[in-house]
């Protein structure tokens, strides 16, 4: 088979590291399948490797903007498939070409547009893109002849609504074990320590969206005010997409006096991440609406303790290995901080809980249980 991957909406987080992945591991099945891998300029550089199987060919348009993207999947894209005999077409990123007769698989990546509680306080622009997001997702559904959901949550968010997903598979992302794994007071996590100024900290992994809840979170920490240890830290890496919710935090920090409590890190190297899961106290994660959580994952392979919000899917991929909250409640998160701050044996069965977790993620299953998805249709 010739299967094509349209790689152009990944930018950065769990996208990024979804396809990374899946194609490293893709490569490692014997199989005589020819892929052809289109990226952006930029993505080109991120998931190239060589291998005799693939191919990357790189587009300016997709990357300018999201309506620009839009247009070239809806209009140029099926027609440079056809002329390069593609049988199947796999986007990850919830929408397919929808006037063509290639056979499509998609996944379900994002489900922002399927909460009802999320939406309402994005804006009039967010608005009408999730609006659109919503409208398109249904449709490639519709068209396409597989569906990869990410998790259970994330193809239940699509149901409810009253869409039926009779092709539809739920398919884990995976973990790198190579990469990911506890570093216990080695060199590599001293120095670690030492190029960041960390020390007793609590963590959050994540890029910046007002759904991602941090300024629930960081109100939470504010109600610890004299309840843990002054020295405890509130850590957060990733990469901005929210000018505006980051300058609402700050201004909310400032404000209670906690500039040098809570740190951004920004987005750091992403094989110092396991030094940063390693090395926290506990990792909170208060999201409020994600189709799988990779950062979750990562963090439960280190051996960190998680403590986490109570919407799914989050406790159908941490199980037993988290403590949860309401993320929507400051206070109760605050209790939750509290009580695992100064229970050891909590924070023992929880690092325990975390590891034999994470070993039921792969990204070798991952690979090859898509590409039987592909084969069934191929």
């Amino acid at each position: 088979m010739k299967i094509a991957i349209n790689t152009t909406s990944a930018v950065a987080g769990g996208g990024v590291t979804y396809i990374k992945n899946l194609l490293t591991y893709l490569s490692k099945i014997n199989t005589n399948h020819q892929y052809l891998i289109l990226t952006t300029l930029k993505g080109k550089k991120v998931f190239y490797f060589h291998h005799p199987n693939f191919k990357f060919l790189s587009f300016q348009m997709p990357s300018k903007s999201p309506i620009l993207r839009l247009c070239w999947e809806q209009v140029f894209l099926p027609v440079f498939l056809k002329k390069k005999e593609i049988d199947i077409l796999f986007s990850p990123s919830n929408v397919c070409p929808l006037l063509t007769r290639l056979q499509n698989v998609i996944m379900i990546q994002n489900i922002e547009p399927f909460g009802n509680t999320v939406s309402k306080s994005r804006g009039i622009i967010q608005g009408i893109r999730l609006k659109l997001l919503k409208w398109l997702t249904i449709l490639s559904i519709k068209r396409s002849q597989r569906v990869i959901f990410p998790s259970t949550r994330a193809r239940t968010a699509i149901e409810k609504i009253g869409i039926l997903v009779k092709h539809g598979e739920v398919i884990y992302h995976g973990i790198n074990k190579e990469i990911f794994h506890p570093h216990i007071e080695d060199a590599g996590l001293w120095n670690f320590k030492k190029k960041y100024s960390l020390d007793k900290f609590i963590l959050y992994v994540s890029n910046i969206h007002r759904y991602k809840n941090f300024l629930e979170l960081i109100k939470a920490f504010v109600l610890l005010r004299g309840r843990i240890d002054n020295n405890i830290q509130l850590v957060f890496a990733g990469k901005c997409f929210d000018r505006e919710y980051y300058y609402e935090m700050m201004a909310f920090i400032a404000g209670q006096g906690y500039e040098d409590r809570i740190v951004f890190l920004g987005s750091i190297p992403y094989e110092e991440l396991p030094y940063l899961y390693s090395a926290c106290m506990m990792f909170v994660y208060p999201s409020t609406c994600e189709s799988f959580g990779m950062t979750l994952v990562e963090a439960m392979a280190c051996g960190a303790p998680i403590l986490a919000s109570e919407i799914e899917p989050v406790p159908e991929i941490c199980a037993n290995a988290a403590v949860y909250f309401d993320p929507s409640h400051p206070a109760a998160m605050a209790d939750v901080i509290a009580n695992a701050t100064m229970d050891k044996n909590l924070i023992s069965a929880l690092k325990t809980n975390s590891l034999k977790r994470a070993e039921d993620f792969s990204w070798e299953n991952t690979a090859i249980t898509t590409l039987k998805v592909f084969k069934s249709i191929g």
